[in-house]
């Protein structure tokens, strides 16, 4: 039967929509759980259920267009973009089996619990460096940009052996990756391309630095990775991994970080009861993931005519599961648009995925949510949201958490 429709109405890139996406993703679950959008050309899933059933058939929703842009960006861009080596079709995420498994087995020999784990000392040192500088000679900051943006991105590069005066660059080549692939005056665009085109150069002469003297760090291991019978990675590969583990490993745990302060701050007295029981912080984090997740969903393909909540979608079709939609479901979460960090069904969340395609970055993004809050708890007691500070989203499809985050504290 076909899709009762509510597309017309979703308008991801919109700021009010933006500030407050959720009223819509209820309404879908209720009117129109699987539904067509005409502007982006995909079809929307909004149940806990269907949600699942999408994450969990590899082989009817497919993720090879997983990172493809819906709309195309002008000719002018693709060029720059192409004349770097540029190409939509990322590993890994961009996989289905059994080329991702290749790829997922020989990354999880490099990328092991033990060498996250070995970071947490390290996490912590720059983490009380961070709020030192935070909080000499003032009462007041934006969390985004003085705690959490560097705090993640250390992390992420520290993983990969990344020197850390090219830090401030590959995060502005972030988020020209960011603004790439949405609708962009065409100057600002083509300046955004560049800064992409640079990413990719800049990472191939990286890879090609630890191939010829190889150090302690992730990206060496990933080129000494060996599986039987496989081939080890490429050099085009790893260029490609390197970028979806530096733009999703720092954008994650900075929308991980700030989506949690956001929410323990604007619900009165979550603060302080965290402060007197720290024990808390993980459940916290797992609630922040499902109430308010920094993925709103990833992209998949149907390989095959497929009828989903009795809605038949076409072969070919773009199909948006939403993550942070599923993660409010009645059926599964009671009370599931109440934030609540005390709720013993949280980890049933899809707030990083499910299946085959699970961040493999998770274990890392939640050691560093947990030591940042665990500090902030100690050295920021009384901390609190800036009266009247608004608080805004950069636009995005896939990507959620707030453009600044004000806080002020003390007296």
């Amino acid at each position: 039967m076909p899709a009762p429709s509510l597309g017309l109405e979703y308008t991801p890139l919109d700021p009010l929509f933006q500030e407050d996406p959720f009223p819509f993703y209820a309404r879908l679950r209720r009117e129109a759980p699987v539904t067509f959008v005409p502007a982006f050309q995909l079809w929307l899933v909004s149940r806990y259920q269907d949600v699942m059933a999408v994450l969990k058939d590899a082989r009817r929703f497919s993720s090879r267009d997983t990172l493809r842009p819906p709309v195309a960006p002008p000719p002018e861009v693709w060029a720059i973009l192409e004349s770097a080596g540029y190409t939509p079709d990322y590993p890994l995420l961009g996989d289905d089996p059994p080329a991702h498994t290749r790829l997922r087995t020989l990354l999880g020999k490099a990328f092991t619990l033990a060498r996250v784990q070995s970071l947490e000392p390290r996490i912590r040192r720059v983490t009380t460096t961070c709020l030192d500088t935070l909080t000499r000679g003032t009462r007041d900051a934006d969390l985004v940009a003085r705690l959490a943006t560097p705090v993640s991105m250390y992390v992420t590069t520290e993983l990969l052996g990344i020197p850390e005066a090219d830090h401030a660059r590959i995060k502005q080549w972030c988020e020209d990756e960011k603004l790439c692939f949405t609708p962009l005056p065409l100057e600002q665009h083509l300046r955004v391309a560049q800064g992409v085109a640079n990413f990719r150069i800049y990472l191939r002469d990286l890879v090609e630095d630890r191939r010829e003297s190889p150090r302690d760090d992730l990206i060496s291991s990933m080129l000494e990775a060996r599986t039987e019978g496989e081939r080890p990675l490429t050099t085009e590969e790893l260029v490609a991994l390197i970028s979806v583990l530096l733009f999703a490993g720092h954008e994650t745990s900075t929308n991980l970080l700030t989506n949690a302060l956001h929410h323990l701050l604007r619900h009165p007295g979550l603060w302080r009861e965290l402060r007197e029981d720290p024990s808390l912080i993980r459940n916290a984090i797992e609630e922040t993931l499902r109430f308010d997740p920094p993925i709103v969903g990833m992209m998949r393909t149907t390989t095959e005519p497929v009828e989903l909540a009795g809605t038949s979608l076409p072969s070919g079709s773009r199909v948006l599961p939403l993550f942070a939609s599923a993660n409010r479901d009645e059926q599964i979460f009671e009370q599931g648009e109440r934030f609540d960090i005390h709720r013993p069904t949280a980890v049933r969340h899809l707030g990083l995925g499910h299946g085959v395609h699970y961040c493999i970055g998770a274990p890392l993004a939640r050691l560093g949510a947990h030591i940042t809050l665990e500090l902030m708890l100690e050295r920021l007691p009384d901390l609190r949201l800036s009266p009247g500070a608004p608080v805004t989203y950069l636009p995005s499809l896939l990507h959620r958490g707030p453009r600044q985050l004000l806080v002020e504290w003390g007296e």
